[in-house]
């Protein structure tokens, strides 16, 4: 976070970690932000290109046509 004086200098506090009113030690306030990182990132969409290759994946046809190409070289 920059300053409002000085935009290419970081701000006094910058990194600085305080802990919420509910966080009674660092850990519970490590354990909070872990959680709500892992909460954000289950939460996002998985993009359509994912999901091909997923799928993909999982389709034994493909795994067929994989071994066919490779014994084929």
């Amino acid at each position: 976070m920059a300053s409002k004086t000085h935009p290419k200098q970081a701000a006094s506090d910058f990194g600085t970690i305080t802990p919420t009113a509910g966080a009674t030690k660092k850990e519970d306030w490590i354990g909070s932000q872990l959680k709500k990182v892992y909460d954000e990132a289950l939460s996002e969409t998985i993009p359509d290109d994912m999901l091909e290759l997923l799928s993909s994946l999982d389709d034994p046809e493909s795994e067929e046509e994989t071994s066919d190409e490779e014994i084929a070289e």
